[in-house]
């Protein structure tokens, strides 16, 4: 039988020479594997950053919100401004939210609020009390040259026959030696305003002035536009509040059109884009805020609630002139989107404040709510006198119930205060001034009529405490102008507000119909 034979061991000589022979084929397949790893790594590298980029650009190629860089993160006036053009009707989506900047209101409440009372004030304001108002017309302005008057049909008022107005309203032939202190051999005249007012008063039973019917010159687009109506603004912002002027466009100061710059070139409204993801940097572009000129975040509170109602006046009056256009094509009154958001979109803060001076004279008229239910409002009119007697309490009563509105305590305290409540005055009765200075008469009708009516609901704010207000009222000095203008004017931040409701809707037909015929799918709600 043949032995079985064992396999000889390798020497160690031979293990170490094939170990040697192997060596060169393992280090190419390690150097193989190590290549093939580290392209797997970069590969899951840039699978990774692109995923990045995907997830966070993609929801603003669609038009939803996203967190861009920080460089180019829009501000939050441009974001609000954005929010209130693409807020959906009917629908909890981009809604201005949060509390209104320097009062105790947040936008969602002053909204309903709005929603009460404006039914009822579109129907005071067309009584015989309401719609009624004798103003001063045509006194020089004391600041600049005026380069003449607008002789545009829109910029005419029509007067109104004296014939109409109640007897006891109209100016009394007075001696003027009963007006106190004598200077000289002369007759001290008298005065515009007491030291409770914030605003050039002009009694209607005193001086020169016409009667006029607000309802039949409304505030509008009168065509009133150049150098002269720049500088109302210009001046009004740069020497009266308080070194905090804000960036104005040549043509955004006028109260007219902007269709013509003031060096005499053609400059039509900005067009909104047609697509909702170039709303925000379409309103970045226009904002004031990259001239670094806006209102400082360290400026005292008094001077900024004196510019946020400077501002909310300029926005409201704008808001009213693009709500009510004339059309010289159709030859119609009608609501313009691309001067709104020419007007508007390049000064979103503007808008805000808008919802800041309706909490203002909100807050007045609370406050003054005993006195003016108390007011004699007859006018010999028994409809009329009926319809005020019905229509005050809708009015007054749910602006009552609203809450705290705006904490006036927090405003000229100490002796500090009282010098600046004395500037404050100063400066608001100079931009009363300047209204004078307005060459368009409808124009400077409405400008007077809401300085007025702002200057009313700061007297009522800043002048008396809140006692003066119940009993006797003994210690009160309002005139009805005075009250007039207080409900006028918050009848008409009542219409901008809704106005601003009618300009989204306008947005969002001029977005869908685009989509409609470009054969885009509509975005959907979040």
């Amino acid at each position: 039988m043949a032995r079985k034979r064992t396999p000889a061991k390798p020497s160690k000589s031979s293990t170490t020479d094939a170990a040697a022979a192997a060596t060169p084929v393992d280090s190419a397949d390690q150097k193989k594997k190590q290549w093939l790893w580290t392209a797997i790594r970069i590969g899951a590298l840039i699978a990774a950053a692109a995923t990045a980029y995907i997830a966070r650009d993609t929801p603003r190629a669609l038009g939803f919100s996203s967190q861009p860089e920080a460089a180019k993160q829009p501000s939050p006036n441009v974001g609000f401004m954005a929010h209130v053009l693409q807020k959906s009707k009917g629908q909890n989506i981009c809604k201005p939210e949060g509390y209104v900047m320097d009062t105790c209101s947040d936008f969602d409440g002053i909204e309903a609020l709005n929603r009460r009372v404006s039914g009822p004030l579109k129907e005071l304001i067309r009584t015989k009390f309401f719609r009624t108002l004798r103003v001063e017309l045509y006194k020089p302005c004391q600041f600049w040259n005026s380069e003449g008057s607008c002789f545009q049909r829109n910029c005419i008022v029509q007067p109104l026959d004296e014939d109409r107005v109640p007897s006891e309203w109209r100016a009394q032939k007075i001696d003027q030696t009963n007006f106190g202190p004598f200077l000289g051999s002369f007759p001290r005249q008298r005065q515009e305003y007491t030291e409770k007012d914030f605003a050039i008063v002009n009694d209607e039973t005193y001086g020169e002035g016409v009667w006029l019917d607000l309802v039949d010159n409304p505030e509008r687009f009168t065509g009133y536009a150049g150098a002269g109506a720049n500088a109302i603004w210009m001046s009004i912002y740069q020497d009266n509040c308080f070194g905090v002027p804000p960036y104005l466009q040549d043509t955004a100061g006028g109260w007219g059109s902007q269709l013509v710059n003031v060096d005499g070139k053609s400059m039509p409204f900005v067009q909104p884009p047609r697509k909702r993801r170039e709303l925000t940097p379409f309103l970045q572009d226009l904002a004031e805020e990259d001239r670094a000129v806006t209102l400082p975040a360290d400026v005292p509170y008094e001077y900024r609630v004196f510019y946020r109602m400077v501002s909310g006046l300029h926005a409201s009056i704008s808001a009213h002139i693009c709500a009510d256009y004339f059309n010289a094509t159709s030859n119609q009154w009608e609501p313009n989107l691309s001067c709104f958001i020419s007007r508007i979109g390049a000064f979103p803060d503007r808008l805000q404040n808008i919802y800041f001076n309706f909490v203002l004279l909100s807050s007045a008229i609370q406050k003054m709510k005993p006195y003016l239910e108390a007011y004699d409002y007859s006018t010999g009119s028994a409809k009329d006198d009926l319809a005020v007697k019905r229509l005050m309490p809708k009015i007054l009563n749910p602006v009552k119930n609203a809450g705290l509105l705006f904490d006036d305590s927090e405003l000229f305290i100490g002796a500090a205060g009282r010098e600046l409540k004395h500037e404050f005055k100063e400066n608001f009765r100079n931009i009363s001034r300047i209204m004078d200075c307005t060459g368009c008469e409808k124009c400077r009708l409405w400008g007077k009529t809401q300085t007025l009516g702002i200057g009313t609901a700061m007297k009522a704010l800043f002048s008396y405490p809140e006692r003066a207000f119940r009993g006797s009222f003994t210690t009160l000095d309002f005139k009805r102008n005075e009250i007039v203008a207080l409900i006028t004017t918050y009848f008409q931040f009542s219409c901008s507000l809704e106005g601003i409701e009618m300009f989204r809707a306008m947005y969002q037909d001029f977005v869908t119909d685009w989509q409609a015929s470009n054969g885009a799918q509509p975005l959907p709600a979040k």
